[in-house]
């Protein structure tokens, strides 16, 4: 039995075409014994979406006809899982793509292609929401007749049944592609009212639309031809033509498409446009496939919302944008046609990557050419006068965004167009999913309170998205290993492992302070099983992982392994998981991956000679444990109190948190490079990769000391080594930079490493009480805005990550790097990320193979692809001498950030005078409404000869008459600090009534008014 696709995309109220499409879809099955399958992909409001739901649910149940109705939240789980098992790069992008929060009708009709290839429909026809049937004698007349008697035959056999042929003989072997008709009624482009206001502007704006090179006399017979369709006349019986179908002979309502075009080119994604979802007529008219030509035209109208000013407006805004577009499509259309049959590959399929190049060149239009366009529109618009004119100034406010957004719209259809294939390979290949319950028992049942370690990850847990905080891993299943060996070996770790049968009983609003271990219970296994896996499984497999991350732990009673086991025809191929940061680590999940494969090879492991979660709390809570939580609260004051607050204290750095691309490098010659560092100076490889990732980034950031979080494993006494058990924890490096070569800094690298990791074990809750009460009094915000992770050294191939860190890609195994490149750099994905510089070593031998995140605002791309090629050649550089910092730029060509004038050292810190007065202004307002137009002025108090910091910052505040304390003032803007790296609290707040008379750029207009009050603003928690 066929089966087809009848689809109908709709974000508005359309009960009645629903009922309408319903009924063509019973046509299809009963007349063609088709099975169809009716897809609605809803994008309404909640109450449209509701009163759909009841249309649809209430559909009577006709044989062969299987309706879908799926609303936007199920269509992005379906393509995220799609993207995913595609290994396509950039899955968020190509997410936004498929799916855009603005209107886009190639995307909608994307989705259906892919949802329809899921299905195994071999064609889709798509319908839309604002039209309606024609009837003959009281009976609807149904498009999908003639495409269901048409599509996918020999065109040549048609012959017959059709009214006419206008097909060159040539392309009668192939099959048709293509079935269409038009529309009556209503323009399918509503100008109706410009040619009624001023037939000579009507010419001029719908001129835009025809194509450059007609001659004068057919341009004005497509002028007044355009967007009329097949006119008015009703429809009095069938005529068909078989033919290349014109694009401008049919309208996208009423279309169908064989899976043959669609499986291998999407339509353009534009968003807030029209007309870039014809672009897969031009491609098979050019391409020569055949069509077929019929006149059940759709009845179009058009919505009361377009009606409404603001539906007008944002319709006229994607009419200008069609316009802007046009002459991409023209380019791209031109060169169709002259490619003609070589679009199609030796076996008559489309190649998708001629169009995507196609497309790319297209991408490349004179700017003057849109500029002139946008002329035309609004000279046009403004003679209109009225809303027009409103519309005028809307786009006129635009101008360059549309621009840009025409030149990106087809970036993004030729990047789509790129992964199309593995997409609709993966839509066709989705797995079978079954759910396996594994019972475990024999363990141990135990309590008592909760680690150091596990008290940190679970306060991080409970804030932080799941996403960041849980971590993943993926372990290929050994070839040959059955399902039940491999569900054993997880049932075993189970057992073993304390951790694995852990949960945090706690009441809602509260954090767990107490872990209970079970002695038995029973954990889910989904099992993924495919006919075929996609091209590169791996990477299938690790999308599949991360996105088990993304949701959120109960702490009280889910197991903290959520465990995939992805199989090919039924043999296990990978194991998948996502595990919880309260019971696992890197290096736990390293030993659970180690263990595993032993059960499978060897079927028994030696008795655990580690330490379990609750005898480790036991030493912590021993006066030994005591004292060295202690004293790592101390050294990290000091630092919190005398260090930089934000290595990134620059213009430019805003924000929390920010969405990051990774920048990945693999090099065979910094790996050569780092030995023979390593080698002249006798010091560990991490170590001089360490010291000189460090000397880098204090260059650029023109910093004295390279404060960064150094994520330890913790794990290096033998009772922790094997602990299944989240003992990873920040440490806190401070590298003074201060020294004149490399080698000298290398030497206090190795006790500043060594002194931060003595200091990683503490009582977290205790650290951030500390960090909120330095901060207060020093004025200051942590920040943790640099990290550096090593995990070159933990055993395993590992996905690691750190507490709040990115993705992180699996480690190369020993084949890749055999063939590692010298110098390699590749871009991927966007992250949101709590840090400004994030940088993760997976391997050091023979390759140096590691990622960087840097803010995009602080970093272009080029610069910060420098910053690792820089890197690279620092390590050249120190491999054969020693390295004076002096030299650092001409080295590494990394360039110290350009601060200006109003930027100044303030106890230890880069800060702006200006940026600290406008933070405490808007601080203000939340203080007092009266407060909001007050005067800030501060000054930076000079530390005396010879010193390049300034001693202090005053704060002077015109408050009027209302009333202000400093304690107000420093409360208020501490609030406001986080997400301003260069801004630093004033030392002194000085209340004022009255800003001085005349300005004064120098400040000490201030000194002579009157004080009203001043102050540190600290005394309440000094």
């Amino acid at each position: 039995m066929r089966r087809v696709c009848l689809t109908l995309p709709t974000n508005r109220a359309c009960a009645a075409t629903l009922t309408a499409v319903a009924e063509e879809a019973a046509y299809g099955a009963r007349r063609f014994g088709a099975e169809v399958h009716l897809l609605v992909l809803d994008s309404s409001e909640p109450d449209v979406l509701a009163e759909h739901r009841r249309v649809t649910a209430a559909l009577p149940p006709v044989p062969g006809v299987v309706v879908h109705h799926l609303d936007e939240d199920e269509q992005r789980a379906f393509l995220r899982d799609v993207i995913d098992r595609s290994g396509a790069a950039a899955p968020e992008r190509l997410l936004g793509l498929m799916l855009p929060s603005r209107v886009s009708y190639g995307a909608c009709t994307n989705r259906a292609f892919l949802i329809a290839e899921a299905l195994g429909c071999v064609s889709v026809h798509r319908r839309d929401s604002d039209s309606r049937y024609q009837y003959l004698d009281g009976e609807p007349v149904f498009p999908l007749h003639h495409e269901l008697t048409a599509l996918g035959r020999r065109a040549g056999d048609l012959t017959g049944t059709v009214s006419r042929s206008r097909l060159d003989p040539a392309l009668a072997d192939r099959p048709v592609a293509v079935v269409g008709g038009s529309f009556v009624g209503a323009m399918s482009v509503d100008v109706e009212e410009i040619r009624r206001l001023d037939p000579a502007v009507y010419e001029d704006v719908v001129g835009l639309s025809v194509p450059a090179g007609y001659p004068e006399i057919w341009r004005r017979n497509l002028i007044a031809e355009s967007f009329r369709g097949a006119g008015t006349a009703a429809f009095t019986g069938d005529r068909t033509t078989l033919t290349s179908v014109s694009p401008t002979r049919v309208d996208m309502c009423n279309i169908a498409l064989d899976r043959e075009v669609y499986g291998r080119v999407p339509l353009p994604p534009a968003t807030d446009t029209i007309g870039s979802d014809y672009f897969l007529l031009h491609l098979a008219h050019d391409a020569g496939l055949p069509g077929v030509l019929h006149n059940r035209h759709i009845v179009n109208f058009h919505t009361e919302e377009r009606r409404s000013d603001e539906g007008f407006l944002a319709y006229q805004i994607r009419f200008a944008k069609f316009l802007l577009a046009s002459p991409h499509l023209d380019t791209v259309y031109a060169r169709l046609k002259e490619a003609g049959d070589t679009l199609l590959d030796a076996e008559g399929h489309v190649r998708a990557a001629a169009v995507a190049a196609f497309a790319r060149d297209g991408a490349h239009v004179d700017r003057a050419e849109h500029l002139r366009r946008l002329d035309v529109l609004d000279r046009a618009y403004r003679t209109l006068g009225g809303r027009y004119a409103t519309a005028a100034d809307a786009l006129a406010a635009r101008r360059e965004r549309l621009i840009e957004e025409a030149r990106q719209d087809m970036e993004d259809f030729a990047a789509l167009t790129e992964a199309w294939e593995a997409l609709t390979r993966a839509s066709r290949h989705r797995p079978r999913t079954t759910a396996l319950t594994v019972a475990y028992a024999g363990g141990e049942a135990r309590r008592g309170p909760v680690t150091m370690g596990q008290a940190n990850m679970i306060r991080c847990m409970l804030r932080d998205e799941p996403a960041h905080i849980n971590i993943h891993d993926v372990w290929p299943v050994p070839e040959g290993t059955r399902t039940e060996a491999a569900v054993d070996a997880l049932r075993a770790l189970a057992v073993r492992h304390e951790g694995l049968r852990t949960t945090f009983p706690h009441t809602a609003g509260s954090a767990p302070r107490e872990q209970v271990v079970a002695p038995e219970g029973q954990f889910t296994i989904t099992v993924l099983d495919h006919e075929e896996l996609p091209d590169e499984p791996a990477a299938y497999a690790e999308s599949l992982a991360r996105r088990a991350r993304d949701e959120r732990f109960h702490l009280d009673r889910d197991f903290p392994l959520r465990i995939t086991l992805v199989t090919l025809r039924g043999a296990p191929v990978f194991v998948t998981l996502a595990a919880s940061h309260a019971a696992t680590d890197v290096g736990a999940l390293a030993v659970l991956k180690e263990e595993w494969r032993a059960l499978l090879t060897d079927g028994t492991l030696p008795s655990l000679a580690c330490a379990a979660p609750l005898d480790l709390a036991a030493e912590e809570a021993a006066p030994a444990g005591r004292r060295k939580s202690e004293a790592s609260l101390r050294y990290w004051e000091r630092i919190i109190r005398t260090g930089p607050q934000a290595m990134f204290a620059e213009p430019g750095a805003e924000g929390t948190e920010v969405s990051v691309p990774r920048l990945t490098l693999r090099s065979s010659r910094a790996g050569r490079a780092l030995a023979l560092a390593a080698r002249r100076t006798g010091s560990p490889a991490p170590t001089v990769l360490l010291t000189a990732w460090c000397a880098l980034v204090a260059h650029r950031t023109g910093q004295s000391a390279c404060v960064a979080a150094v994520p330890t494993s913790n794990r290096y006494h033998p009772r922790l080594a094997r602990s299944v058990n989240t003992l990873s924890q920040d440490a806190l490096l401070s590298l003074d930079v201060r020294v004149p070569t490399f080698d000298a800094l290398l030497a206090k690298a190795w006790g500043a490493a060594l002194n931060a990791y003595r200091h990683s074990q503490f009582d977290a809750v205790a650290l951030w009480d500390m960090i909120g009460r330095t901060t207060f009094e020093r004025g200051s915000q942590f920040a943790r805005d640099v990290v550096f992770n090593d995990v070159s050294t933990l055993p395993g191939t590992v996905a690691p990550v750190a507490p709040v860190a990115p993705v992180a890609p699996v480690a190369p195994d020993d084949a890749a790097d055999a063939d590692a490149p010298e110098l390699e750099l590749t871009w991927g994905p966007d992250q949101v990320l709590p840090t400004r510089v994030l940088t993760f070593v997976y391997a050091i031998e023979p390759l140096v193979h590691l990622s960087l995140w840097a803010d995009p605002a602080l970093f272009k791309p080029e610069e910060a692809e420098g910053f690792l090629t820089g890197l690279v050649r620092l390590l050249e550089a120190v491999g054969t001498a020693d390295v004076p910092l002096g030299s650092l730029t001409a080295v590494t060509g990394v360039r110290p950030v350009e601060r200006g004038p109003q930027w100044c050292r303030v106890d230890g810190c880069w800060t702006s005078p200006h940026l600290v007065a406008e933070a405490l202004g808007e601080a203000l307002a939340g203080v007092h409404e009266a407060l909001a137009d007050a005067t800030v002025h501060v000054t930076a108090e000079a530390a005396g000869p010879g010193g390049d910091e300034q001693a202090a910052l005053t704060a002077y505040i015109a408050a009027g008459a209302t009333p202000l304390t400093p304690e107000q003032a420093h409360t208020a803007l501490m609030e406001a600090l986080p997400g301003r790296p260069g801004v630093l609290a004033p030392r002194r707040y000085v209340i004022v009534q009255d800003p001085p008379a005349e300005p004064d750029p120098s400040g000490s207009g201030w000194l002579r008014q009157q004080i009203l009050s001043e102050g540190t603003g600290r005394d309440r928690r000094m």
